[in-house]
């Protein structure tokens, strides 16, 4: 049974990904996919014991106890003919308010990833990763934190973030020091958000009739002006530090935005490059490019070294 690790990220179509997933678990399965999303693996699901805290380590007894329960539960798919198992969870990387208050992108990933993996206890055949541009992830994680109960950030930890040197290619090679077998594949924030079905396609590598995606289906947006708003308010807190106005919320300078761009484009162009032959990046083609055929649609509802860059790229 091939293992697919969806790691998300968080604010780059993970949701949607997931959507889709659910709404045709039942066809998927037909075809041997198998789906273990956050329904199943949080809380007191499969992952139980596995999310780290502040220190970024699983407990030695976390991943004891968790693992018979997966070794099972991995069992009894390969039973039900499950064939290729696509496990999606971001929060295996930390957490958008761990981002925020560490001001830097997924900084203790590769040690919350290695309590996830040892408990797996099996190898990991093939890792996702969306890459969203910095300028609009940071913005949506902003967005998306202040809603779910973190203060409004300060013009010093604008600048933090703006200028922290960590990107994806620092998430890449994380990912890749701590599952050195598996196949990295990345994808562009638009690839999930508007054609799961197309990406899922690609992934799995078959000649497969695969249910196709409603069209300009995105769950979980950030919030916008108003939503902000309504939640501070909510909360009694004061949302003077908010503009004026209606739409989505930018915190940042156009200084600020221009040297996240500027990184990301650092990121796409190392990736284009061969990634340090780490990861590919995966572009986008039509379900029938991909080789697949859909069926009719339906109506459904630890932080290492930073200083090196671009000139040090392989």
């Amino acid at each position: 049974m091939q293992i697919i690790l969806h790691l998300g990220a968080q604010r780059s179509a993970t949701t949607s990904f997931q959507h889709y997933m659910r709404s045709h678990a039942e066809r998927l399965s037909a075809l041997g996919v198998g789906f273990w999303g956050p329904g199943r693996l949080r809380g007191t699901g499969l992952f139980e014991g596995l999310y780290a805290g502040p220190s970024g380590r699983v407990s030695a007894a976390a991943i004891a106890k968790a693992k018979p329960r997966l070794a099972a539960a991995l069992d009894g798919a390969r039973a039900r003919g499950v064939r290729r198992l696509v496990i999606s969870e971001e929060n295996m990387l930390g957490s958008v308010k761990g981002n925020i208050r560490h001001r830097a992108l997924y900084p203790d990933c590769a040690t919350r990833l290695e309590g996830f993996a040892a408990a797996l206890g099996c190898p990991v055949d093939m890792i996702l990763l969306g890459l969203r541009p910095l300028p609009d992830y940071w913005t949506s994680a902003l967005a998306y934190g202040v809603k779910r109960g973190c203060a409004l950030p300060s013009a010093a930890a604008l600048e933090a973030i703006s200028a922290s040197e960590r990107s994806w290619r620092d998430v890449v090679c994380d990912i890749a020091a701590v599952m050195p077998g598996a196949q990295i594949e990345l994808h562009r924030f638009a690839d999930f958000a508007d054609a799961p079905d197309v990406r899922l396609a690609q992934v799995l590598g078959a000649d497969l009739r695969l249910p196709q995606a409603s069209a300009g289906l995105r769950k979980n947006e950030a919030p916008d002006l108003a939503a902000l708003r309504g939640a501070l308010g909510a909360r009694g807190a004061r949302p003077a530090g908010l503009p004026e106005g209606e739409g989505r919320w930018q915190p940042f300078s156009q200084d600020q935005i221009a040297a996240l761009a500027e990184r990301y484009s650092d990121d796409i162009f190392w990736c284009a490059a061969g990634a340090g032959a780490l990861a590919k990046l995966i572009e986008r083609k039509t379900l029938e490019e991909a080789g697949r055929h859909p069926l009719p649609a339906e109506r459904r509802g630890h932080i290492h070294d930073q200083a090196r860059r671009m000139g040090q790229a392989s």
